[in-house]
């Protein structure tokens, strides 16, 4: 579905970026807004941050290894999550009126090329895992992990009990943990040949 916008990415056009606002936009900024709540300027500046990380390193992305949904997903999510950090920690030293020691400096290393391949291996890892789990057990499980719903929100949202959105997600966060750990390993055991050596 998403091959004209990778391929534009590729040819660095900047329709790229209006087709992703057209069909993604809405995601985004839902994401965005589930995670920084009320901090509108934060939320913006989010969600600019996300199309300058897709511009900057979108022509890089295999639609062959991940989805590009899931990719611009995750690119949000981990945005939102650092303007969250920074965030807090600003409004922490605002309130005692003193200067954060460590600055306001963005955690996101992204920029770097080894660490990008690693985080593409993950998603892809992560989206076979959520892919064998039955349709109602993934949307329990994106709905609290990755769009960070409370109990409350996604017990009113399912039909279910606040008791037994709590029972299910303990038992299916085991269940994951240990099938993203076997899928991770394999992931690494197939990019490594028998000597040891990096193909």
């Amino acid at each position: 579905m998403d091959e004209d916008i990778v391929k534009l990415l590729q040819e660095r056009d900047q329709k790229s970026i209006e087709l992703i606002a057209e069909r993604y936009e809405r995601l985004l900024r839902y994401i965005a807004v589930t995670i920084l709540r009320d901090r509108q300027t934060e939320v913006e500046e989010c969600i600019n941050d996300v199309y300058m990380k897709v511009w900057t390193h979108g022509a890089a992305f295999d639609l062959e290894k991940a989805s590009f949904r899931t990719w611009l997903k995750a690119i949000t999510r981990n945005t939102a999550l650092n303007y969250l950090r920074k965030a807090v920690r600003r409004e922490a030293f605002e309130e005692t009126g003193e200067e954060d020691p460590l600055g306001s400096g963005d955690m996101d290393d992204s920029g770097n090329p080894e660490r990008r391949m690693i985080f593409q291996e993950e998603v892809q890892a992560l989206e076979r895992v959520l892919n064998d789990l039955k349709k109602k057990d993934r949307e329990l499980v994106l709905r609290r992990f990755y769009y960070l719903q409370s109990t409350r929100q996604i017990a009113e949202a399912m039909g279910m009990s606040e008791n037994a959105v709590d029972s299910k997600l303990s038992r299916l966060k085991k269940k994951l943990r240990k099938r993203y750990e076997r899928e991770s390993r394999r992931q690494i055991s197939s990019a490594v040949p028998e000597d040891g050596n990096r193909r």
